[in-house]
């Protein structure tokens, strides 16, 4: 082993990407590493040397992602040749089951380095298999309790560390909310509704106009109203200005990158199924979890849904629907309005929705995720 240990990290997905990102940090903070890997924006940030840059590795539903195995299996060829000619320390894929399960058993035994499997595939579900990843990782951290457990049941190594989404982002109350609604140039005084229309550009089209439709709405019934507007780093800020523009919002309507602030300085949020209703329940804001898409992924969801139960992350960890889901057909503009003012218009359910979220953020853990991590990743490599 160098006296610089090389750790390289595998994330496919914007989620994944920003999870890695914050490990890189918290292991720069114990010890000079070189990191490297595959992944996107916020890891390029963070001080890695990308390997692959997986911006639009990513799909939505079988279908969506069907369309991306031939350059991904391409990808995966150049990846395992690389990392078996240029083995790191230690090597550390993230979520993105699909593509990093196959990987590893791609490359076996030919990997001298030892793997910490972080966000392991399915780690929200409480039925997860885990028989198949038996044998191909040395330890695992995974988010959630359950997920331990499932995982010791298939004979490895797991650690309970939580997720990492309370570091990130924490409730704010009274004045400390006023003051982040005062800086994003807000009046903390007025009703506020947070948009989150997603992160690819299919969403952005399927979902935002409904969302901004339903924004224009809420408006017309309270004339206080004021709106965020999530930006992803991937969307181009002009298309969402034109939806603003059209849908004459854009004199009550401030766009600002990531989800965060949104999520802590909104009385309720309009949000898009994904990572961003998680982040939501960690700020214990009240949401509507919206979701529309192409006809073929609309029968997909259908399908699943007799399986799955829910769709948004917050209603999946409670097994009850605390954020009400609003998908397909549903996810029209009138609809999405009717729910979001029959929880505007009262304190007592969205005190009720708060106290539930911040009930639900309990099982996320305890901050200083990315540290336990790194403590493991370190350990894994001195040992």
């Amino acid at each position: 082993m160098s006296t610089r240990p090389r750790i390289f990290m595998v994330a496919g997905e914007p989620s994944a990407d920003q999870h890695a990102a914050m490990l890189g940090e918290a292991l720069l903070r114990e010890r000079d590493v070189r990191l490297g890997g595959v992944g996107q924006s916020r890891m390029r940030a963070a001080g890695f040397d990308l390997f692959l840059d997986s911006s639009g590795w990513s799909g939505i539903g079988v279908v969506d992602s069907l369309r991306r195995v031939p350059r991904l299996l391409g990808r995966m060829r150049v990846l395992a040749a690389h990392l078996t000619a240029e083995p790191p320390d230690l090597l550390v894929p993230i979520d993105f089951g699909a593509f990093n399960a196959r990987l590893l058993r791609r490359i076996g035994d030919q990997l001298p380095c030892p793997v910490l499997y972080y966000f392991p595939p399915r780690s929200w579900s409480r039925t997860a298999d885990y028989a198949r990843l038996a044998g191909l990782v040395d330890r695992v951290a995974t988010p959630f309790p359950w997920s331990e457990g499932r995982l010791h049941e298939a004979g490895i190594d797991a650690a309970w560390v939580g997720h990492p989404v309370v570091d990130r982002i924490r409730p704010l109350e009274g004045a400390e909310r006023a003051s982040l609604r005062t800086e994003l140039g807000l009046d903390p005084a007025r009703p506020l509704v947070g948009l989150l229309p997603g992160s690819r550009g299919m969403e952005i089209r399927c979902n935002g106009p409904q969302m901004l439709g339903a924004a224009q709405m809420i408006a017309d019934e309270i004339d206080e109203a004021q709106f965020l507007l999530s930006v992803a780093p991937s969307v181009p800020e002009e298309v969402l200005r034109e939806q603003v523009r059209q849908h004459g919002l854009a004199d009550r309507t401030a766009l600002i990158a990531g989800v965060p602030e949104i999520v802590q300085a909104a009385d309720m949020a309009i949000v898009s199924s994904g990572t961003a209703t998680l982040e939501a329940a960690a700020a214990g804001c009240p949401m509507l979890v919206v979701y529309r898409g192409t006809r073929l992924m609309s029968l997909e969801k259908h399908l699943r849904r007799f399986s799955v139960g829910f769709v948004g992350i917050p209603n999946i960890l409670a097994n009850e629907e605390i954020a009400p889901e609003l998908l397909d057909a549903d996810a029209k503009a009138p609809v999405i309005a009717r729910h979001a003012l029959a929880l505007l218009t009262d304190e007592a359910a969205l005190a009720g929705k708060r106290e539930q979220l911040l009930g639900l953020r309990e099982q996320l853990g305890s901050p200083g995720v990315s540290e336990r991590v790194a403590r493991m990743a370190l350990d894994m490599i001195d040992g």
